[in-house]
């Protein structure tokens, strides 16, 4: 007679499904810094840990090297949401920066955050579905809920301050300036 359960442990398949689209408390596992695509992008993907039922998509946050404040402004938030205090996220950061070049600032950064996804920090996050437009195909994506490292994506509703009105709706009915009147010393 066969065995069933211990044949569907042996032979069925190995991975949890996805979480359905929705809010979750992870921790989180890892992260793990990769090169990706021809113009030497640097994706930054934290991966969260799995639960009895499911598992969680990698949250990906971009590495930029097109505006440095940016990058470290964004990195430092990041680290204070994986529950570093912010004067060593600030000390962290400006280390990574201290490098000579990009391929020691990516070393720097991922050892740093590899540090930090060590301890397992309970984040709030946020699973949801998004089409990818080249394909057409469905993915399953996760993005940190902290307003101060949320990145926007489809399912997010627009903010007031993410809307940015028309020329002619600021102008219309605003009094005229003259710019020569404005000292400019």
């Amino acid at each position: 007679m066969t065995d069933w359960k211990a044949l569907a442990e042996e032979q069925g398949p190995k991975f949890k499904p996805y979480a359905e689209d929705g809010k979750y408390t992870a921790k989180v596992a890892d992260v793990e810094f990769r090169e990706v695509g021809t113009n030497g992008s640097i994706a930054a993907e934290f991966k969260f840990e799995e639960t009895d039922s499911y598992q969680f998509p990698k949250a990906t946050h971009w590495l930029s090297f097109k505006n440095s404040n940016w990058r470290k402004w964004h990195f430092k938030c990041l680290l204070e949401t994986l529950g570093v205090a912010t004067a060593n996220a600030e000390k962290a950061i400006d280390a990574c920066e201290g490098k000579a070049d990009k391929d020691a600032k990516v070393k720097a950064y991922e050892q740093t955050f590899k540090k930090a996804a060590a301890r397992h920090q309970e984040v709030d996050i946020e699973v949801f579905t998004e089409l990818n437009q080249s394909n057409g195909k469905e993915y399953a994506r996760a993005e940190f809920v902290d307003p101060a490292v949320a990145m926007p994506h489809g399912s997010a509703p627009a903010k007031a301050q993410d809307v940015v009105p028309e020329a002619d709706e600021v102008l219309d009915g605003g009094e005229a300036i003259d710019l020569d009147e404005i000292p400019f010393d």
